[in-house]
């Protein structure tokens, strides 16, 4: 861990110059060789991409105190029926991490990624970064924001309880999980459960789908997008 009680950072838009950098925190947060990284993880071409496609959607978390690129979030748009269950595995929706799927008129933001380093964990790096894609939701007049949540503790419960049980029961504060648990603190609410969400042992491929509702959407008022579509 960071030894200092309080870390500042700085919430700042993506460059290409920061992909390799980006890549770097994929390997240290999934897996320290780029050879056993999961195969969903993303890459510096993947970075690139994702400023090509939707720069206003990529920030990333800077220690000024250092320079060190700490955390970053990647983000697209996309059409979004909140009525109907969203049960789609992350590599269909972000079209394998590059973003072809990107719906420039989306009315919807899509939380594609998310990831801090492991020792500036817990010192509200990643609030200041959903923060900002909050912010850009209500600058665009979006109405919110979908994405799907690893359940990344479901593992020490799946012999015990189906996946709707334990997401309902971490839902209702008696249980943690290290992923869930912070976005529900941050405003979101769980829609459904997405089988085969992605590549990943500790939530057995299990994701919950989530939403976060923009209170300041104006129906009335397209996005700044959606004028020039």
């Amino acid at each position: 861990m960071v030894a200092r009680t309080h870390v500042e950072v700085l919430i700042a838009p993506g460059k290409p110059e920061f992909a390799e950098a980006l890549e770097r925190i994929q390997q240290v947060v999934y897996g320290e060789d780029k050879d056993d990284v999961l195969s969903d993880s993303l890459h510096a071409d993947h970075f690139r991409r994702h400023l090509e496609i939707f720069p206003e959607g990529q920030f990333v978390a800077i220690d000024p105190l250092t320079g060190q690129i700490i955390g970053h979030t990647a983000s697209m748009l996309i059409h979004y029926d909140p009525s109907r269950p969203f049960l789609e595995p992350w590599p269909v929706t972000t079209g394998n991490g590059y973003l072809t799927t990107h719906q420039p008129d989306g009315e919807w933001m899509y939380g594609v990624e998310s990831a801090v380093l492991p020792e500036y964990q817990g010192h509200g790096v990643g609030s200041r970064l959903y923060a900002a894609r909050f912010d850009l939701a209500r600058r665009l007049n979006l109405r919110g924001m979908v994405a799907g949540s690893t359940i990344m503790d479901y593992h020490r419960y799946a012999d015990q309880m189906t996946p709707e049980q334990y997401v309902e029961a971490v839902a209702a504060g008696f249980l943690y999980d290290n992923n869930l648990t912070k976005q529900l603190r941050k405003g979101f609410r769980v829609i459904n459960i997405i089988p085969n969400y992605v590549t990943d042992t500790l939530s057995c491929g299990y994701g919950a789908a989530i939403v976060w509702d923009n209170p300041d959407y104006d129906p009335g008022k397209p996005s700044p997008f959606r004028l020039t579509a």
